[in-house]
Formats: structure tokens, C-alpha cells, sequence
């Protein structure tokens, strides 16, 4: 700041403007440029930039004409003139601008003068919108949610939002998700969109998808924010150019009525949609009510967060990769690294299978519904961590015997009175959980403790190859089943990979296999159990007559809590208890505590505090 401009002006959009605070309202802090909110006290000078806000649970606001007094109608740093607001919001914060904020040579600075260097040309990456019915419907959580979940899989995620008004909370969460590139409509050059004209919107969002480009992202999620019928939203989701540069969309509701409205006008708009989310999904029924009405499946916050919508944008990018142009590339290595039952993601690698010893039926079951052909994908990752923890458990116990054999000639200290010559192999001394990250989600293992010694599996500092685990998934009822199933082994653990049972293994991994056989998936199940109220992420159908209940280790850390493996056991148990009950006591011996958040997949995740403001510090 070199000068202050004052007099007869008529401050624009974007505009720099030294402000005093001249009576306290609804905003008493504002965000700083670390992210930290200041508390606010009158006759604080503060540096604002003049913005039309459009806000349906708090303002609407649009900049002054001159330097009169005006209102700070957002946290994040945004002064206008209050038009309307909400029935439930105090009045806004009142503050007396002293001047727009110049250079040396006397020319205001504004918001576009700062605006990221980048081509507005048709990105190189594709992008995937994350639309909602209204404010507060979701959008940034699915957002957020959507980006773990592709990083969890191995892309440079970009995070953008192209609307809405200056403030730090959206770009905290997203940047915490994971993403590789973070920037919102103030990287355009845009204090807030309400207001600014379409064409300018969209030549913002291209510039951002291009710097995401720059900086060797794959693919971008981008939010939008208000409603569908909000001014820009409505255009902006029928813009020809924007729409050409995405591969697909999430809408995110409150309510099913909602859900079916906003699908049927995308649909009309020409969106592909991948599926529904948002806050519909605290309610059951309306998710219920939702995905009857529209076909889609709704996908919960937690699910998104485990790469469930990952297998649906794979095929999507394959799909668009015929009439793709620009994006070619970008498509191809989306859809290219597709950890999916394919035979050509392990023909030429070292856990290779001939395509000529895999029938079709082992990799499409016929029985399969057609409209169950995503949620499939799902229930195959799922099948993947089954054996994946189960070929992990099996190397774990040789490990934890190799080490009690190496340990147990040593010589122990003579004690009083034992007559002790040699020392005892280390006893066992229970389990613990562990978290073990894999291209198919994370795997929850039981590590075995010992008494006098410390033991850590060494697949943790490995990182696994997905060809291997899809191998074991293509070799399943074929003759090289146990072949492949033993390079699996040999990779996890070399070492002690001659004296792990692998038929004892490979029965174990046939008895999981007609989860997958049935075509079944958690929303049927879900809807199968409505009656006892069971929750579908911890039953799935093993035969025609018992259940496999599936604990959560993360749920329930405590090793001593009882674990349900068989059918036949949870026949035994259901002599005694309903799958009602036994649901009811899991919970009242569930430990309270953070870990709780995943008990439903239909519950929120916790966005953390706001933070941020207009000028943000670089990325």
C-alpha cells in the first residue's frame, strides 16, 4: 500500500478498501491472512475488499456506490451495502471506509491484479462438480470427501471452488482431505461471483483447472456453490464450456424431494451424474426414498472418503477417452490405473495370469444385476481387503512364531530360587490394531503382541502392489489360484512365505468368494436388513442361511472384544440373540471416543474450525 484514494470514487468489485469498525453485529472476527480469526473491537481499522454477497441463510449484499458507510457482510473480509438477510441473522457489522487502498502512481489494487498466471484455454485435466440444492446441503464435505478417496488411489488431486464469497473454512477442509493443488474464485481474481458476469466465471474456473495442471494434477473436484436456482449456478451448470471440461458430477440434498428435483434439471443440462450425497444421508429413509426416486446410489461421506466412487470415474474417463481431445492424456491415465478385475492389469506383470486360464465367469458372476454394475466395484474392494487381511494374519502368525523360535535358547537372568538355565520363548501377550493403507482402502489388522519382546510385521514399510491383489481376484477357481496366491505370500513376506499354509489360506479366501458371487452389495443389504435395524457395513450374506458379521477394528480397538467370523457361529449366537440384539450390545460396549464418526455410513464427518481470508497465504 503506497496511497490511500479518496473523494468522489465508485469502488468496484474486488477493490482494496481501508475500513474502520464502527458498531459490532453479526460478524465480531474476522479472518486473517494465516487463517487465524481476529476478534473484532470498534475502532479497529481493517483492509476489506468491496463484494456483492449472496448468501440465503445470512446476506445479500452489493458494493456501494461511494465511500459511505457500509456493512461487513462476511468473515472472510467482504464489504457491501445490506440488501436482505436472513429472519434468524443479527444485523451485519457496520464499518466507515477511509479510503481504497492505491499504488504509488495513484491506481486502485484489486483482487484481479493478483489473479493466478494461467491459460483460460480447455484444461488438460477433466474435472467432476460437486452441486447441491441449496447452501449448507453438503457440497464441501462431498467435495472433500471425493478428494480422499481419489488420493487414497494414488492421483494429484486439484480442489477448486469457481462460486461463492471469500472465506478460508471450504479451502481448509479440502487442503486437510489431501489435495495436491488448492484454490478457489479469489485465485481468479474474485472477491465473491455473486454478480459478476458468467463468461468471466467460467474463463476463472479454466484458468484455475490449467494452473492445477501446471502443478502435474490428474483431475480436479470442483464445487459450486448455493443452489441450482441460485443466479450463477443456474447459468453456469448449462455453460457449454464448462460442462465440455467435465467427466461427470455429485449432487449433493437435504431431502429426497430435493435429490429428485436437482437430478431431473441436471439431467436436462446434459450432466452425467455419478450419484447423490449430502445431508439426505443422516436419514435413512430419505436416502431410501432418494435412490428409488432416482435410480442413483447415494454415497455417504465415509464411503467417499474409501474411494467407493472411484471405480465409477475410471469407467467414465475410458468412456470419454474415444471423444476426448484435449484431455486425452489426463483420461487415459485415470482410467489406465484402474486397480479393476481386468485382464489386462496383470497380463505383462510379475504376478501375471494367462488370460487363457480366466473364464469370464470368475471375473463378471452372471447372476450379477446390470443396475448393481457400481456397486459391484465396491463389493470386489471390499473382497480385496478381505484377503488382504486374511493373507496378512496368516504371514503375521508365521512371523510371530519365527520370532518366539529365535528368541526362545537365549539365556534368561537366574531369579532366586527358579533354578532357570535357558530362557522361555516370548509369550504372547493379546493384539493390537493397526491400520495398514492399501490401493483398495485401509485394512484394519489384529497384530499379535508379545510379552518380552516387540514385533512389527514388515509388509507396513512395503508398499503393495494392487497387480498382486487383483491376480488372487482373476485367479479365484482357476488351476493357478495357489500359484498366484503364493507369490502374494512370497511378496508380503518372503521370509517366512515357505512356512504359511496356503491351503489353509486358500480355503479361507474361497469362503469369502460367494460374497462377491451373490452380485449382492451393501445397499441391498441394507435394504434387506431394514427390519432388524443392522447396520449393512458389518453384514454381508455368506450362504442362504447365516450371516458373516465383519467388525471393524478401528471401531473396536480393544482385542478382547468377541469377533464373529463364521456363519456357523453366528447361528450359535443367534440361538440366544437376534441380529437386533446383538447389534444393540455391540454399541453399549463400543468405547466412546472419535472412532465412533464411522459407526454409520450415513453420518457426517466433522468439518474442521473455519479458516482464511481473501488474501490467502500463497499455495
Amino acid at each position: 500500500m503506497k496511497v490511500l484514494i479518496t473523494g468522489k470514487v465508485v469502488p468496484q468489485a474486488g477493490d482494496l478498501v481501508l475500513a474502520r469498525v464502527v458498531e459490532l453485529g453479526k460478524q465480531t472476527r474476522v479472518e486473517l491472512t494465516d487463517g487465524r480469526r481476529a476478534h473484532l473491537f470498534p475502532g479497529d481499522e481493517i483492509v476489506v475488499a468491496y463484494g456483492n454477497r449472496y448468501a440465503p441463510d445470512q446476506f445479500e449484499a452489493i458494493v456501494s456506490t461511494d465511500l459511505s458507510p457500509c456493512d461487513l457482510v462476511a468473515a472472510g473480509g467482504i464489504a457491501g451495502l445490506e440488501l436482505n438477510r436472513h429472519i434468524r441473522m443479527r444485523h451485519p457489522t457496520q464499518i466507515e471506509p477511509v479510503g481504497l487502498i492505491g499504488r504509488s502512481d495513484g491506481c486502485r489494487i484489486n483482487l484481479r491484479d493478483y489473479r493466478v498466471d494461467a491459460s483460460e484455454k480447455m484444461p488438460a485435466i477433466p474435472g467432476i462438480l460437486s452441486l447441491g440444492t441449496s447452501m449448507n446441503a453438503g457440497k464441501t464435505l462431498t467435495a472433500a470427501s471425493t478428494v480422499r478417496g481419489l488420493k487414497r488411489q494414488g492421483y494429484r488431486v486439484a480442489a477448486l471452488k469457481i462460486t461463492g464469497t471469500g472465506s478460508g473454512g471450504d479451502i481448509w477442509i479440502v487442503r486437510d482431505a489431501g489435495a495436491d493443488f488448492v484454490a478457489d474464485f479469489t485465485d481468479a481474481g474474485f472477491g465473491s461471483t455473486y454478480l459478476t458476469p458468467i463468461d468471466d466465471v467460467v474463463s476463472g474456473a479454466l484458468r484455475l483447472m490449467n494452473a492445477a495442471a501446471a502443478k502435474g494434477c490428474d483431475i480436479a473436484v470442483i464445487e459450486i456453490a448455493d443452489g441450482l436456482e441460485q443466479l450463477e449456478t443456474r447459468a453456469l451448470i448449462r455453460h457449454e464450456r464448462l460442462l465440455g471440461v467435465m467427466m461427470g458430477t455429485l449432487f449433493s440434498a437435504f431431502d429426497s424431494m430435493g435429490a429428485v428435483h436437482g437430478v431431473n434439471i441436471l439431467h436436462g443440462a446434459g450432466h452425467h451424474l455419478f450419484g447423490t450425497s449430502g445431508r439426505i444421508g443422516m436419514s435413512p429413509l430419505g436416502v431410501r426414498e432418494a435412490e428409488n426416486a432416482t435410480g442413483l446410489r447415494h454415497f455417504s461421506p465415509i464411503e467417499l472418503q474409501e474411494a467407493a466412487l472411484v471405480p465409477a470415474i475410471r469407467r467414465r474417463a475410458a468412456e470419454l477417452q474415444a471423444i476426448a481431445k484435449r484431455q486425452k492424456k489426463a483420461l487415459r491415465r485415470i482410467a489406465g490405473e484402474m486397480v479393476g478385475l481386468e485382464l489386462a492389469d496383470v497380463i505383462h506383470t510379475p504376478f501375471g495370469v494367462s488370460p487363457t486360464a480366466i473364464e469370464p465367469s470368475a471375473i463378471e458372476p452372471e447372476n450379477a444385476p446390470d443396475s448393481a454394475a457400481e456397486n459391484n466395484d465396491y463389493t470386489r474392494s471390499r473382497l480385496a481387503r478381505d484377503i488382504l487381511r486374511l493373507a496378512a494374519d496368516h504371514v503375521m502368525e508365521a512371523e510371530i512364531k519365527d520370532v518366539q523360535s529365535k528368541k526362545k535358547h537365549r539365556a534368561a537372568p537366574r531369579k532366586a530360587g527358579n533354578g532357570a538355565k535357558r530362557g522361555r520363548p516370548p509369550r504372547r501377550n493379546g493384539y493390537y490394531s493397526r491400520k495398514w493403507e492399501t490401493p483398495f482402502g485401509d485394512v484394519w489388522l489384529r497384530v499379535p503382541r508379545l510379552r518380552d519382546a516387540h514385533y512389527l510385521p514388515g509388509f507396513f514399510d512395503r508398499k503393495l502392489k494392487s497387480e498382486a491383489v487383483v491376480a488372487v481376484l482373476l485367479a479365484i477357481g482357476t488351476d493357478v489360484f495357489e500359484t498366484v496366491l503364493a507369490r502374494l505370500v512370497t511378496f508380503l513376506s518372503s521370509k517366512v512365505a515357505p512356512r504359511v499354509g496356503i491351503d489353509t489360506l486358500q480355503r479361507d479366501i474361497l469362503a469369502l468368494n460367494p460374497i462377491a458371487a451373490t452380485g449382492m452389495n451393501r445397499g441391498h443389504v441394507r435394504r434387506a436388513l431394514d427390519a432388524n435395524e443392522a447396520p449393512a457395513s458389518y453384514l454381508v450374506p455368506v450362504d442362504d442361511d447365516g450371516w458373516d458379521v465383519d467388525f471393524h477394528p478401528s471401531e473396536f480397538p480393544d482385542p478382547t472384544m468377541p469377533t464373529i467370523k463364521t456363519a456357523a457361529a453366528v447361528r450359535a449366537r443367534s440361538e440366544e440373540l437376534s441380529v437386533r440384539r446383538l447389534h444393540s450390545d455391540l454399541l453399549k460396549t463400543r468405547p466412546a471416543g472419535p472412532a465412533s464418526v464411522a459407526m454409520s455410513g450415513n453420518r457426517a464427518m466433522k468439518a474442521p474450525k473455519t479458516a482464511g481470508i481473501i488474501a490467502k497465504p500463497n499455495r
